[in-house]
């Protein structure tokens, strides 16, 4: 039985579960702004003000980060919300999601986005660290400031779910604006700061859960009913006989090349990634399969370090250098092991272009999407693919939870500071400008310039993909 399986279980018995909390504690819930149904309680109040007092001067010094970090934090946003309206305009595939929507539990299934799997089960846990780690970050704050925190409990919109500490607003809003920003800030600066802890969690288990397994070869498709021969430990295989195929596989070495012929080319194929692409395979269906390159030929040992004695993290340096070979130019792979010169060919689909038949996990990007690319793996080697120490389903299990942990968190941290009157950064740009000016009207302002910059932005990310849909 499949992992989806079980997860649609779980938010079945967690919907339930809920139905039931609201109606046997109905008495405690109170609606706040008509669409908001709030369950307020004490809990975590003893811890936040443990806290606050514990830590004061470790807090009170990530205070002025915490500022810091929330101006970086608009600006950043402001900056993404522009360049998205650049991107979807010149995407030539326009995403199925619209560019306003929640992220919801199976979101990248239900419209097919090139994205890890989203499950019920990682949206209840995040929800639940992100959550509530920003809203204590809140509290503590507060409570470091002398404010009275009145409440901690979580809410209810519709099916989504939040948290949140209840300090005194009116209080509050008459401390300094020192004060009043580094409170408003804490809740993105968590998510921040949780976002690099989790990385490096991810990070660690990735280096201890899994080893290099080979060079990532360049790949092509090709469709099934023109494969003419397959040969598996020199035993030929006329046409796509897939039962003899998988029989002939199951006792073969999972790194061991296959041949594969067309009428006209050859290529080549590891033994479990031929077996992983043949379970779910058709005639009608396209196989994924390596060029025959002249680096495949070569047969190089161990994991490279360096291409053209460029260091492989360079990796975009390494697409411009070898987009630039010539057939006939040497070009030197240096591994653990060993050194290779290897000449290159003329490229399969652009003769006047040299081609070695290096494949790559990463993509050719630059800007916003290559420092995300670098974050999320800076630890893997672009150039080769990796096998797992252990049972490969639990570690993408874990793999794709700690993913979707950095990506909501860091996302949570930027999108909570944009200057919207329900997010904190609405609040955070209207006591910067009063703290800075003096001038109750000049901050109005400049709060509604913001707020009304934002909305229009993603009014046009709105249109701009309903247009490109339609």
């Amino acid at each position: 039985m499949s992992f989806l399986i079980f997860d649609l279980i779980f938010l079945i018995v967690f919907c339930v579960a809920i139905g039931l909390f609201l109606y046997t504690h109905k008495k405690k819930l109170k609606v706040e702004s008509k669409v908001f149904l709030l369950y307020r309680t004490k809990v975590g109040l003893k811890f936040i003000n443990w806290f606050s007092k514990k830590f004061a001067k470790i807090l009170n010094v990530l205070s002025y980060f915490s500022i810091t970090f929330g101006l970086l934090a608009i600006i950043i946003a402001f900056v993404l919300l522009f360049r998205s309206i650049e991107v979807i305009i010149s995407l030539v595939t326009v995403p199925k999601v619209p560019p306003v929507m929640p992220l919801v539990p199976y979101l990248p299934q239900i419209f097919n986005l090139p994205l890890p799997p989203f499950y019920f089960t990682y949206w209840i846990l995040i929800i639940a660290i992100v959550a509530i780690t920003h809203e204590f970050s809140h509290g503590i704050f507060a409570s470091l400031y002398k404010l009275k925190i009145r409440a901690t409990g979580f809410g209810f919109l519709g099916p989504f779910l939040a948290a949140f500490v209840e300090p005194d607003e009116k209080a509050m809003q008459k401390r300094k604006p020192k004060q009043q920003l580094a409170i408003l800030s804490a809740g993105s600066f968590a998510n921040f700061i949780f976002a690099l802890i989790f990385l490096i969690i991810m990070q660690l288990f990735f280096i201890f859960s899994t080893a290099p397994a080979g060079i990532i070869y360049a790949t092509t498709s090709i469709n099934a009913s023109e494969i003419q021969n397959i040969t598996i430990d020199s035993t030929p295989i006329q046409g796509f006989q897939k039962e003899q195929i998988l029989s002939l596989l199951s006792n073969n070495e999972p790194s061991r090349l296959i041949k594969i012929s067309t009428s006209n080319e050859t290529y080549y194929l590891s033994s479990s990634l031929l077996k992983e692409q043949l379970e779910t395979l058709t005639k009608e269906s396209r196989l994924v399969v390596f060029y025959d390159s002249p680096l495949l030929r070569a047969n190089i040992s161990g994991e490279i370090k360096k291409i053209n004695d460029i260091e492989v993290r360079n990796y975009d340096k390494i697409f411009r250098n070898l987009s630039e070979t010539k057939p006939g130019q040497i070009v030197t792979i240096e591994t653990n092991v060993s050194k290779y010169y290897i000449a290159a060919e003329k490229h399969p689909l652009n003769e006047s272009k040299g081609f070695v038949g290096l494949g790559s996990t990463a993509m050719p990007v630059s800007g916003v999407a290559k420092l995300l690319q670098d974050i999320i793996s800076p630890t893997r080697n672009p150039f080769m693919f990796y096998k797992t120490k252990y049972n490969p389903e639990i570690f993408m299990f874990f793999s794709n939870l700690l993913w979707w942990l950095v990506i909501i968190c860091i996302s949570v941290a930027l999108i909570n500071m944009l200057p919207l009157g329900m997010l904190d950064g609405g609040r955070f740009i209207y006591v910067a400008a009063l703290g800075l000016t003096n001038s109750k009207k000049f901050a109005e302002t400049v709060f509604k310039i913001a707020s009304f910059l934002v909305l229009l932005i993603l009014l046009i990310l709105t249109a701009a993909w309903f247009i490109r849909v339609i």
